[in-house]
Parts: C-alpha cells; structure tokens; sequence
C-alpha cells in the first residue's frame, strides 16, 4: 500500500500542477469586455485590469483604433487606464495586446460605442454692447440636467466685462472694438440615470460698438427758410429710431430717422431735446443747439451818384442770412459791375443817366433777396 499510495500523489500533484498552470495564464481580467459608453463630452475613465505572468504588464493598441480623444495609458503596472474626451460619435474596435516581463502575451477585442453629446452650450451668440453702457447677459446650456462652472479658456472679454462662474457676463465696456474669446462650461450631472463631468467649449465674438451720441449736419438756420439738416448718429448699432423728448422749437418737426425739417419762425439760438435708440435697445438723450439767423435782407438804403469817366465804388450790405453770398446786378450803366462775392459795384460808368439797378443776392441756405435802386451818373 505504501508504495502505491505515493504514485497516486504524485499522479495528484501533476494534474494539480496543470490546472495550476491555467490559472496562472497571462490575461485581461474580463473574458468578454464591454466597457462603459463613452459620450461626446463625457470625461471618460475605464480601468482595464490583466492579471498572471509575471509584471509589469504593458498594454499597447494593435488593430483598430479608439475613439478619437480617447487613448490608452498604463496606469500601473498590472492596470490600463482608457481615457480622455470623445470627440466623434459611433462605434469603434481596437485589439488591445497586453504583454508581461517575459514577453508573453494576449489580446481582446475592445469595442467603444460613443454616445452623441448630450450636454452643451445652448448660447449661439452675443448681443453687442456699448461703451459706457452697463451690460449683463447668461450664458445658456441644454441637455442632461447639472451644476456648470463657466470660465473663459481662452483669449479675453472687452476691458470692463467679467464671466462669473455661474455663466452670467457683465460690467460697463470701457472700450470700443470686437472681443474674440473662447468660453469652457464645465456641467456635473445632477440626473442619476446620466452620471459623470461633461464639457463644452464655443468660441465668441462680441462686439463693443461706441457709446452713442448725434450731431446735427447743420447747425445754422434761418428764419422763413426750410430746414435741410439731420441728427447723425455714431456709436451704438444701426438703425436707428429717434423721438422728441420736449416740445420742438415753433416750426419745427423731428422724424424717427433723425431728419429735422420744417421752416423756423423765429431767430436766436433754439434747443431741441431727443432721445435715440439703437438696434441693441440702447437709449440716449442729445440735446442739440441750432442757432437761427434772421430772414436774409439787403440793408444798403441807395446808391450814392456816379459821374461819367470817373471810377464809382459802392458797398452794398446785407442784414441776416447764412454766409456763402452769390451776388448779381441787372440794369446798372455800362462800365460799373458788381462783385458776385463781395457786393461790391464798382467801375467807370461811360454815359450819364438814371439807371434803374436791381441787385440780388443769395445766401448758402438758398434764400433769397432783391432790391432795385436808382443809380444817377452825371
């Protein structure tokens, strides 16, 4: 019995010793591994754990490959670590080899279907702003419900705005121009259904127009005459609607796109109140002076007396009016003319006489006046 008992064992201990061998076999910890979906957005982590051989394991990509934005790491040295940021949904399959100390190896098929995003930026676009002008807008996201922190990864907000963490941009611009910027919003779910740290970026550009403010294309007016002028905005975003803010000076009308018509009723210096709003929804009151001039004249009363062969020289004089005079003359005797800038008749008159002369003379507004004086030479 003896001596048969002890081929028994070791009958016992070779088998044991093969299964033992199996267990020990060089391999991933899942037979058939399923990882986790990844998502476009997700923060993706999946742990890939290899046990037997001898370590450390080291795991490589053979065929195939991973979603984009994802890659594989060791993360020590018997685990992978496949993680990272889909970029692209659908399915993707890489063999993963996995090799220990002595160069024994395995692989496994590894299958990723990537999930569509489904959280991100909602916001499109951003409203101008206006320097001066206090500006507050949020940032908007949609899809799976969570907590976001928002910050700016790169370039910079207009001097003067700021991005809470909450989404929210605000402040007073302190400068004019566009601002190019790249918002991150990063969301921790709050839907246990979808759990895991999700993020989005979009690029901006948010333009800060000029605070607004108008002048008028002409400040000078005259009594009797049709008013040809017009409030011209800067600043702020185009169109523009203007209203009257007081009651407008005798004669006068101001339409929505800032024209000023109408035909004053009276000289001095008027003040006309308006408010204007841009596109934006940006108001702004002006106060804008017009001075008006009293109805163009000719003042001169006559004509002193001109004497053959001798030079004559009169100054004819103008009461009112807007500058820029053109003037003319009809009827004076030969040899006496009149300056069509100055006024001036002057010239050697050659034959004696009463002539009837009537002057006229028209100012820069177009208006318009004529007298006749009778010119004796002797």
């Amino acid at each position: 019995m003896r001596f048969r008992f002890v081929p028994i064992l070791l009958l016992l201990g070779v088998v044991a010793g093969a299964y033992a061998g199996v267990a020990r076999a060089l391999d991933f910890d899942e037979e058939d591994p399923t990882p986790p979906h990844p998502e476009v957005g997700l923060v993706y982590h999946y742990e890939i754990g290899t046990h037997a051989g001898c370590l450390p394991h080291r795991l490589s990509i053979g065929q195939g490959q991973l979603p984009p934005g994802l890659q594989l790491t060791q993360l020590n040295d018997h685990t992978g670590l496949v993680s990272g940021m889909a970029t692209d949904p659908g399915v993707f399959s890489a063999w993963i080899y996995l090799k220990d100390c002595a160069n024994k190896s395995a692989e496994t098929l590894f299958t990723f279907e990537v999930y569509v995003r489904r959280w991100g930026i909602a916001t499109e676009s951003l409203a101008p702003a206006a320097t001066g002008l206090p500006y507050s807008i949020k940032l908007a996201a949609k899809g799976i419900p969570s907590t976001v922190v928002w910050e700016i990864s790169s370039g910079a907000l207009p001097a003067g705005l700021t991005l809470a963490q909450d989404g929210t941009i605000s402040g007073t611009p302190t400068g004019s121009g566009p601002s190019t910027f790249t918002v991150k919003g990063t969301a921790q779910s709050t839907d246990p259904s979808a759990p895991g740290t999700r993020i989005d970026s979009r690029q901006f550009t948010l333009n800060v127009a000029a605070q607004l403010s108008a002048t008028p294309s002409r400040r000078v007016a005259e009594v009797g005459v049709p008013v040809r002028s017009a409030l011209i905005t800067t600043g702020g975003t185009a169109p523009y609607t203007w209203t009257a803010k007081d009651v407008l000076p005798a004669g006068l009308q101001l339409g929505s796109d800032g024209s000023i018509t109408g035909v004053p009723k009276r000289s001095g210096a008027l003040t006309l109140a308006a408010q204007v709003v841009d596109a934006n929804g940006s108001a702004k009151d002006v106060v804008v002076r017009l001075v008006v001039r009293p109805r163009l004249v000719i003042a001169t009363k006559f004509l002193p007396a001109a004497t053959t062969g001798h030079s004559y020289r009169a100054q004819l004089t103008i009461g009112g009016g807007v500058g820029g005079l053109q003037w003319s003359a009809r009827g004076a005797p030969a040899g006496i003319r009149v300056d069509a800038v100055t006024g001036r008749l002057s010239g050697v008159p050659a034959a004696a006489g009463a002539f009837r002369v009537t002057v006229r003379v028209r100012d820069a507004l177009g208006a318009v006046s004529a007298k006749t004086f009778v010119l004796s030479v002797h």
